[in-house]
């Protein structure tokens, strides 16, 4: 008997396979009529396995994954010393899988002979773009030379440009530390006078205090630093956000510096708590997510 992919096959009748048909359990046996000698059988494959196996009294036996190509199986067997004058011997043949039959050898010579005439023709516009690019860069090499020039001087007025932000940017961070300086200096002064005795000298002392803190002098100042500085943010900002209004065009002056709550209270003359406030606030007039930072928002304008 001789099973094939898991379905008996009549090899009497059957000696071609398809390729995926290469697993094979082939059973034999032979008639005993002496019960007191043992059958043992003994096989081989031709175009496989060319010699024979050992005597086993196994009677069957399992060929797994034949590549393609013709087979001859030979079994022979024996009983007790005696042996078999038969030999039963069945030939068979595998196919050759799709991609190694003939029609594949054509298909593959047919493309190749297209794929040589593509190339040729890829090779032979190439070729022709190669020669119209170095033509055109000849060209460019000519107009880039005349470009030269005024590159050249385009790059020692961005020079200049740039000397002249840092410079206005050195000027604005010394106006606003000088400043703060002396807004803390004053505050300090108040904070003394304060938690002394007040009475009328006290509190003219302190008045004088509070209007040079808010003196408008410094803001205009600061203003007209950081506008010469930063020409661009204001406008970025208010047409952004045009319902901001000058006190917090002003905090977000201060955050475009980069400047902390803390170093903004004696700018403004409030507390650092209160800094935080009117921070909450103009998030909330900017309409920010929570997760996004306003000091970031600013500096990216």
């Amino acid at each position: 008997d001789l099973k094939s992919q898991s379905h008996e096959v009549d090899f009497l009748n059957k000696t071609t396979f398809l390729n995926k048909e290469n697993n094979f359990q082939i059973l034999f046996s032979t008639p005993n009529f002496n019960q007191f000698s043992e059958t043992e059988y003994q096989y081989q494959l031709i175009g496989i396995y060319d010699q024979w196996s050992d005597w086993s009294r196994q009677s069957n036996v399992t060929f797994s994954n034949l590549p393609h190509g013709d087979y001859t199986f030979k079994v022979r067997s024996r009983i007790g010393n005696i042996l078999s004058e038969n030999e039963e011997i069945y030939s068979f043949s595998i196919d050759k899988p799709w991609y190694l039959s003939n029609l594949a050898w054509v298909i593959y010579v047919f493309s190749f002979i297209i794929f040589s005439i593509l190339v040729h023709h890829i090779y032979k516009r190439y070729y022709t773009k190669l020669r119209e690019k170095q033509l055109e860069n000849a060209q460019k090499e000519i107009r880039l030379k005349d470009l030269e020039n005024k590159q050249q001087k385009m790059y020692f007025e961005n020079e200049k440009l740039v000397q002249d932000i840092e410079s206005k940017n050195r000027e604005l961070a010394i106006s606003t530390m000088s400043i703060i300086k002396k807004n803390e200096f004053l505050n300090i002064i108040k904070d003394e006078l304060s938690s002394g005795t007040a009475n009328d000298h006290v509190q003219k002392v302190i008045k004088i205090i509070d209007k040079n803190i808010n003196n408008e002098d410094d803001w205009k100042f600061f203003e007209e630093a950081f506008n010469n500085a930063d020409k661009d943010f204001m406008k970025k900002l208010k047409n952004n956000h045009p319902d901001l209004t000058s006190n917090d065009l002003r905090l977000c002056a201060y955050l475009r510096l980069n400047l902390t709550s803390k170093e903004i209270a004696p700018l403004l003359n409030i507390s650092p708590k209160s800094v935080e406030v009117k921070r909450y606030r103009l998030r909330k007039k900017m309409n920010l997510p929570h997760e996004d930072s306003l000091t970031d928002y600013i500096l990216g304008l």
